[in-house]
């Protein structure tokens, strides 16, 4: 009797550690689709990602992103949503991303990224957005 007990309990272990596997792989698709469809904007955006142990994203990379004003920065846990930073080939923190306003990436700055550098590259999105859009 003890054995199937034993038995059923390891069965019921395993099957509420699959059904919290698929709660996090399920949210995290969720994430990835929000990001992709909220990416069509007037205007472009950052993603930052970052990380809980980064010194360098506290320290530079954060100052840098509030000096640009009013822009959309959507920071990303690279560690927690590991699958949308591996679409962006994430492997040193901070990264940051500009994406042009129809969600397409047009600069991707791994490490440090100054705030003059980020202000030339969303002025650059501008332009392409505009150049998209034009009819001539």
């Amino acid at each position: 009797m003890n054995g199937q007990l034993l038995a059923l309990a390891v069965v019921g272990i395993v099957v509420l550690a699959a059904a919290a596997m698929e709660i996090v792989r399920a949210s995290r698709a969720r994430r990835v689709a929000l990001l992709a469809t909220a990416g069509a904007s007037t205007e472009p955006y950052i993603l930052y990602f970052t990380g809980d142990g980064c010194t360098v994203c506290k320290t530079h990379q954060e100052p840098a992103l509030a000096k640009l004003g009013s822009i959309r920065v959507d920071r990303v846990d690279a560690v927690a949503d590991r699958e949308l930073a591996d679409r962006f080939q994430v492997y040193t923190l901070p990264t940051t991303v500009v994406m042009t306003p129809s969600g397409k990436p047009l600069h991707v700055n791994y490490g440090y990224a100054p705030a003059p550098k980020l202000e030339r590259q969303l002025s650059e999105a501008r332009g392409a957005s505009l150049r998209l859009y034009s009819t001539t």
